[in-house]
């Protein structure tokens, strides 16, 4: 008696005890449902490890960082600087000042303008709130606000059409800041209805980060509360109309749902907070274990068909145990091996996964094969495809034998070139897709009034000196220059451009006083006295720590692809190492964190990907009992994520964090139906077949098989490219892929190899 007879034996003899603990496990981890949570933290894609996150808290810590709203108030065109469009510029400022939490309002309106009069400094506002606003004096605005260096292409557009007004809030304590958030955007949304209400012909649009934070806990219910069930009713309709029986689809249905069940609830016990990069985790689960429950299905339904003796269920059982249990083994550690990857998300992710997968195989050799006892299915007839259709294709791809064995190294020449052309792109904004006004809007803003995207510089001073000092505020101001220079950029926030600003205005406006004043205590008096002119709720320490020997520069970007981020926060760096070492810095900000955080993954999991390619290879070898057919097996399970990407570069281009992860990922999926194929395989040899008639009879007992969990997984996975959130949708169109050319490989490749490199001996 082998191994899997023994072990389904004592399956069947012991099956209320197991059904009785299978329940108790399912309704233990079921229970952790309620203890679920969502993530509204876009910081959360970023380990402790990342040394630009470490930056952006770096700079946190040392300035006063706020979160900022931007609206973008567009006036009908003609009507720009009108008297009229001012007012109602000034009453929205006004308007904007009933935000809760509202620390800072700024506009073109308030926007500070300097000027001296006699010894004095004076800063106000560019436009006085309480006069009446003439044509005279809209006309001195417009000439004062589309001369301004710091207004326009921030709360201006280049050309004058289009206004931005800022609102800098700070939300409470972690306790109270889900509630603050939620009183923050329910205003924001009324605001735009009584604009819209009150202003006809007026275009507003909002952006912020705390709103994207916000929409990422939306789109991880969206994936549970639609895609999961979408791909649930996918599966039952698949295996509907390919089993031919209701019953086998009822109680496989069963199975789904006790395992995703199982999978909610592990996340909910081990406190994952579920983001928009792992609420498709249960999905995963299901549409993995569905595959395994039509290989029982399907093989009971053979039995049955060719009047195996004994029960069809445990002659399924039997047979599929082993090859199920390893393909339930590689695709975990695939899974797993997730935990390489920098990115929390990514690693949570995983681990859900194979939890769920290890809750998945004990229900398909639990829970399925009594369900099943019930109401068996026996009419094979209505099988979609059937045993004697695999095995007359088989004939026809063995007689095709060398045509496949030219055809994927050329396909894979062509992969490799599409592979070149790959680059990554991470885009917060673009994770979202087009149907969310929140993308909607901020490329709106982008394209009209300012970037979105900003890349900082921590500059500090020498030892023992300030800010103030001229030789250092010169240096910065140099790479300032360099920087607004550069493609992309659209402003730079500079403490240098304040003290040119004012310096020139102390010296009667004279072009050459445009410049930092000589000494460092004109420097200090000149933002002493600007910063005393302020309004509540601004200051310097924006731009300048308590001690003042640190300042902090400001490059606004309209988000570019990422390989444009990464090049220019490059370049910066370079410049400032080779022409102002004594300022070198490197660049900081989410958006270079991001930007860079798919390179970043993409080599750490490449350890992943080696380590889950080696324990595979030693389960194969192991389970196969042959070196040979080992190292044969690895070439179909290797080909398609090589094919897949090479398609992905010739079509689409782009990476982001989510395509990184899907070689490691899908290389222990992929290999379930080689499994399957080679362990029928060989056991047909070993019986003394030929190596043409064991893979015909291969063909025609799990062909049908290995056709139709391919198709489940192509459709469940498919089904989770409809995310809203990129990742989600790069993980699901590309492991989709994936799968698709690894059916091709299994029945047209795997063939043609073990037809040509077949020994006479196993």
């Amino acid at each position: 008696m082998t191994l899997s007879e023994r072990i389904t034996q004592r399956l069947f003899r012991f099956r209320i005890i197991a059904l009785v603990l299978f329940a108790a496990l399912i309704i233990g981890l079921s229970s952790g449902i309620p203890r679920l949570e969502f993530s509204s933290d876009s910081r959360g894609f970023f380990g402790h490890s990342n040394k630009e996150f470490a930056d952006v808290l770096q700079i946190e810590e040392t300035y006063t960082i706020s979160n900022t709203l931007l609206l973008m108030v567009v006036p009908p065109p003609g009507h720009a600087f009108a008297p009229g469009t001012l007012k109602i510029l000034q009453q929205m400022t006004d308007d904007a000042w009933q935000m809760p939490y509202a620390l800072r309002i700024d506009s073109a309106i308030n926007h500070m303008h300097s000027y001296a009069q006699g010894d004095d400094i004076l800063v106000e506002p560019m436009l006085d709130g309480d006069a009446d606003i003439t044509p005279e004096a809209a006309e001195r605005f417009r000439e004062l606000a589309m001369a301004s260096g710091t207004l326009r292409n921030t709360l201006l557009s280049e050309n004058g059409d289009a206004y931005g007004i800022t609102i800098r809030v700070i939300l409470p304590k972690e306790e109270g800041k889900p509630a603050a958030r939620r009183e923050v955007e329910q205003f924001l949304k009324q605001l735009r209805d009584d604009w819209q209400a009150a202003y006809p012909g007026w275009e507003v649009r909002i952006a912020g980060g705390l709103l994207g934070n916000t929409l990422l806990a939306q789109v991880a219910v969206e994936d549970i509360l639609y895609l999961v069930p979408l791909a649930l009713l996918a599966v039952v309709i698949l295996f509907i109309v390919a089993l031919g029986s209701f019953a086998a689809v009822a109680a496989s249905v069963v199975v789904l749902v006790c395992a995703t069940l199982a999978t909610f609830g592990f996340a909910g016990w081990a406190n994952v907070a579920l983001t928009a990069g792992t609420a498709i985790g249960p999905l995963a689960v299901m549409v993995l274990v569905s595959t395994s429950c039509v290989h029982i299905v399907l093989g009971t339904i053979r039995a049955a068909e060719a009047g195996q003796e004994g029960d069809p269920f445990r002659y399924a059982i039997t047979q599929n145990l082993a090859p199920v249990t390893v393909s339930h083994l590689t695709t975990a550690f695939g899974f797993l091996c997730l935990n390489f990857a920098p990115s929390p998300p990514l690693a949570q992710m995983g681990n859900i996964v194979a939890l769920g997968l290890l809750v998945g195989h004990v229900s398909v050799f639990v829970l399925l094969p009594n369900l099943l006892h019930a109401a068996y299915p026996r009419r094979a007839s209505r099988l979609m495809v059937s045993g004697q259709d695999m095995r007359r294709f088989a004939q026809w791809v063995l007689g095709k034998s060398r045509i496949w064995l030219m055809l994927f190294p050329v396909t894979g020449g062509l992969a490799v070139l599409g592979i070149l052309r790959l680059d990554y792109d991470d885009n917060v904004i673009r994770y979202f897709d087009q149907r969310y006004e929140l993308r909607q809007d901020a490329e709106a803003i982008q394209q009209r009034l300012t970037g979105l995207e900003a890349m900082q510089f921590n500059l500090q001073a020498a030892d023992g000196q300030s800010v103030f000092e001229p030789e250092f505020l010169k240096a910065v101001d140099r790479f300032a220059v360099w920087l607004e220079a550069q493609p992309d950029v659209v402003a730079v926030a500079s403490l240098t451009r304040i003290i040119k600003d004012l310096n020139q205005s102390m010296n009667g406006d004279a072009e050459d006083a445009f410049a930092i004043a000589k000494t460092q205590p004109a420097n200090a008096q000149l933002l002493m006295f600007y910063e005393l002119s302020l309004p509540v709720g601004m200051d310097l320490n924006v731009m300048m720590d308590v001690d003042r020997t640190q300042t902090l520069l400001t490059a606004t970007l309209r988000s570019p692809h990422s390989s444009a981020v990464r090049a220019l926060a490059q370049n910066a760096e370079t410049w400032l190492s080779e022409n102002e070492p004594e300022i070198a810095t490197r660049a900081a900000g989410m958006g270079i964190a991001f930007a860079r955080i798919s390179h970043r993954n993409n080599s750490q999991m490449l350890f992943g990907f080696l380590t889950v390619l080696g324990l595979v290879s030693l389960t194969l070898v192991f389970t196969l009992r042959s070196l040979r057919h080992g190292i044969i097996s690895l070439v179909p399970n290797l080909v398609p994520a090589l094919l897949a990407f090479g398609l992905w570069g010739w079509t689409i281009g782009d990476l982001n964090l989510g395509s990184t992860v899907v070689t490691t990922m899908t290389f222990g999926i992929v290999v379930d139906d080689t499994v399957h194929f080679l362990m029928h395989y060989l056991r047909e040899r070993r019986r003394g077949l030929s190596v043409e008639t064991a893979l015909e009879e291969t063909f025609a007992v799990v062909g049908s098989s290995i056709t139709l969990t391919s198709i489940a997984l192509i459709l469940g996975f498919g089904i989770m490219s409809a995310s809203g959130f990129s990742i989600n949708q790069h993980i699901g169109m590309l492991t989709a892929t994936v799968i698709a050319f690894a059916l091709l490989s299994d029945l047209l490749l795997l063939p043609a190899l073990l037809r040509t490199f077949q020994g006479k001996s196993l």
